[in-house]
Formats: C-alpha cells, structure tokens, sequence
C-alpha cells in the first residue's frame, strides 16, 4: 500500500481507531459470526476503550492519507490487531504484526501469545503461531460468546 507508515497513536487518534475496530469487525468476521456475535463484539466500545493502551504506548498504527489499522500489545500479548475492511489483504497486518512482534521481543520476551478469532487464525498461523489451546470471549453480562483460539510463538 502506498506511501504506508507505521507510528505510534496519541490520544488524537482514538475516535479513528474506534472506527477501524468497528469497520473491521462488520466487513471482515460476517463469515465466521454471526450478527448478535458481532454486536456483542462491539457492544461498549468507545474512543475511550483505547486510551489506557495510548497512554501507555501501546499502541501502533498503520497510516497513509487516512488510518488503515492498528495493533496493540500487553507485555507478551498481541491483545488487537484489526485492519479496515476495505483494506484487508494488503500486507497492512503483516507490517503491523511485525512491529509488534519486535517490541515484544525488545522488551525481553521469549514468546508472544494472542487469542484469535476463527476470520484470524490462518493469518497468524502464516506467521509461526500455534494452536495452544481455545476459549470463548465475550463483553460484560452477554449471554453470546465468540470461539477464539490461543496462539503463541517462540520468539
């Protein structure tokens, strides 16, 4: 993708972000859930749910003329990764997982570990991942889940 780069958010991006999550979620997971796993997926995101991880400097982003998409981490973890819709199969995810990766790795860690989705798991799985182990996600009190993979990979 053109004229693409990767830097660190600030507090400025967060309603962007907000709106890659949420563009990402609709155009790319419809295949493997379904509409109340989707709104449940979204249901309380906000700008604000990405502020901590900003603050923290956590998170990433992938940027030309406008936000393309954004990986966060948490110690070891790849805690979100998530590319526009439109935006998907371009390498996007690739750069960005990379960066995360090396600052996993430069924080002294052996491993890295995330919990995929079903729409995600060939993707990580392209990039060495393993299949460790599987669990359910879900928001607040809903009674809908989300099947997730755990991954992880030697660093």
């Amino acid at each position: 993708m053109k004229n693409l780069r990767i830097r660190p958010a600030t507090q400025d991006d967060a309603e962007n972000i907000f709106q890659v999550h949420k563009h990402s979620v609709e155009n790319l997971c419809t295949a493997d859930y379904d509409a109340d796993q989707i709104a449940m997926w979204l249901d309380g995101r906000s700008p604000e749910t990405y502020r901590a991880a900003i603050d923290a400097g956590n998170l990433w982003l992938a940027c030309n003329d406008r936000l393309q998409g954004f990986i966060e981490i948490d110690g070891h973890e790849v805690s979100k990764l998530f590319i526009r819709g439109d935006a998907a199969g371009q390498g996007i995810g690739a750069l960005l997982l990379n960066e995360a990766l090396q600052r996993i790795e430069a924080a002294g860690h052996s491993k890295a570990y995330l919990e995929a989705t079903r729409t995600a798991e060939k993707f990580y799985a392209s990039f060495g991942f393993r299949k460790v182990g599987e669990g359910t996600f879900s928001r607040g009190n809903s009674p809908v889940r989300l099947e997730i993979i755990k991954m992880e990979r030697a660093l």
